[in-house]
This record gives C-alpha cells, sequence and structure tokens, in this order.
C-alpha cells in the first residue's frame, strides 16, 4: 500500500468524525478483516489487537453500533451478539452499511 493510499483512506474516516482516534479507527478495520478472513472477532479480541483496556475497548465498539445519538458515533456499522462459543463474549460483526462503508472505493 502507497502512503498515499493510506492517507485518502484515513480520510474517509475523517468525514465521518475529524476528530476520530486511531483506535476507533483500528476497531471498525479489524471487525472487517476477521470477517474478510471468514473469522468471528470478539471484543477481547478487538482489545487485544488494537492494544486497549476492555473499557475503551467496549466505548469503541458501542461508537461504531449504537453509539451515543446526541455526541458522535451511532453509525451502524457493526452488530453485537453473543459469541457462538462463549456466551460471556461477544461475536462482532459488520452490517451491511459497514460493509458498504469498507468497500467503498478510496477517492484519489
Amino acid at each position: 500500500m502507497e502512503v498515499k493510499d493510506l492517507i485518502n483512506c484515513l480520510r474517509k474516516f475523517a468525514a465521518l468524525d475529524p476528530k476520530m482516534q486511531v483506535s476507533t479507527v483500528l476497531t471498525l478495520l479489524e471487525v472487517a478483516d476477521a470477517e474478510k478472513n471468514h473469522k468471528v472477532i470478539s471484543n477481547i479480541d478487538i482489545a487485544n489487537k488494537v492494544g486497549l483496556k476492555s473499557g475503551t475497548s467496549a466505548r469503541n465498539i458501542h461508537y461504531w453500533a449504537e453509539g451515543a445519538k446526541d455526541i458522535t458515533g451511532a453509525y451502524e456499522m457493526i452488530r453485537v451478539d453473543f459469541h457462538p462459543e462463549d456466551r460471556r463474549l461477544r461475536s462482532i460483526r459488520l452490517t451491511p452499511k459497514g460493509k458498504a462503508f469498507i468497500n467503498q472505493p478510496v477517492e484519489d
């Protein structure tokens, strides 16, 4: 990937929220990467992969799911369900809206 491609990709996220943190971007990208590889990703997996504590990870997941409608987020790009193998965990998947955003071509 070229630096220009990375810049353009990040501009997609900045268009949603210009103050978005890198960990918030990575949260959605980790979900997308898991789905691309036909894997189920959990809330704990995201925390570990992004390098976050569980509370911060939960806020990032909430941001992309329901969000705080009066502040930011509420993008409804991910769905949170009980994990199929361990009901103490949550299974995180892209919604159709999330898939469309991830697959949206990056502008030059």
